[in-house]
């Protein structure tokens, strides 16, 4: 099989770039030890003649357009334009609540005074694409310090934001390929993007239905139509769990060598899949 990959922009990968690339070159090396061809392309490059599947791991408008051209011409693309499109984060949380996920009360902030009335602590952060820059996501303790956010981020071409309450409990971060595969870990705060997991303290590991997260991560990735996921919960002291953040592809740091196994199964499945969902 052909296949083709195509890199994580720097600008979407925020101080993740190192990891992002390494997962990519474990599942490219896991494809090339099963007999497939394998090829590197950049976002502004065509797509090679026998392209069959395109793994990716883009986020930028322009290269999404040339997968969903991709998709049309009958080439598998994973995670789909249409799923990582959805990741964008106001268009996901609505999707999610359609879908019946557990998510802490959130609503889409348009100006100040939408802000007046609702409970803080909460999260403010940019309701289109994704959290590129640190001051993409702040924590409020206030409606004040809430209006300051979102004046900074309407100054930086920001039209609106989700107003997210803040939620107390360990975070857990979890990683999810298809319906099979699932892990999770407690965040090291210094080894994350923007390190904001220290506004929940360290974790104090209450227990919790590892099968229901399970259930529920594949069920939110199914919704949104990712293949490969993570994302984070956070699990309060009854071991009740609400989702906070669901991400398209993510670098399996902590479990790199074994995910890639099974992102290259998923990939190996899916020219089939794929085909099969088309003639339906």
């Amino acid at each position: 099989m052909k296949i083709a990959t195509i890199a994580r922009n720097p600008e979407n990968s925020p101080n993740m770039t190192t990891n992002d690339a390494a997962i990519l070159e474990c599942v490219t090396q896991e494809l090339i030890s099963q007999g497939n061809e394998v090829v590197a392309i950049s976002g502004t490059d065509e797509i090679p003649d026998g392209t069959e599947v395109i793994c990716h791991m883009s986020r930028s408008a322009e290269v999404l357009n040339k997968l969903e051209s991709a998709e049309e011409r009958g080439i598998a693309v994973v995670n789909s334009s249409a799923a990582v499109r959805n990741c964008s984060r106001a268009a996901q949380m609505h999707i999610l609540e359609e879908s019946a996920i557990p998510q802490p009360f959130f609503r889409i902030i348009t100006n100040e005074e939408e802000l007046s009335g609702l409970p803080f602590p909460a999260w403010i952060k940019r309701s289109n694409g994704w959290s590129c820059h640190k001051d993409d996501v702040a924590f409020s303790t206030c409606r004040e310090e809430a209006v300051t956010v979102f004046e900074n981020m309407r100054q930086r071409g920001i039209e609106s934001v989700v107003y997210t309450q803040h939620c107390e409990g360990d975070i857990v971060k979890f990683y999810g390929i298809g319906e099979k595969y699932f892990t999770y870990s407690y965040p090291n705060a210094d080894g994350t993007k923007f390190g904001l997991e220290r506004i929940n303290g360290k974790a104090k590991h209450y227990p919790f239905d590892t099968t229901a997260m399970a259930k529920m991560a594949a069920k939110a990735a199914k919704a949104v139509g990712l293949e490969i996921y993570g994302g984070d919960c956070i699990v309060d002291a009854n071991g009740k769990f609400c989702l906070i953040d669901l991400n398209d592809f993510p670098s399996f740091s902590s479990v790199r060598n074994e995910a890639a196994k099974e992102i290259a199964r998923i990939i190996m499945n899916i020219k089939k899949r794929y085909q099969d969902e088309r003639r339906g």
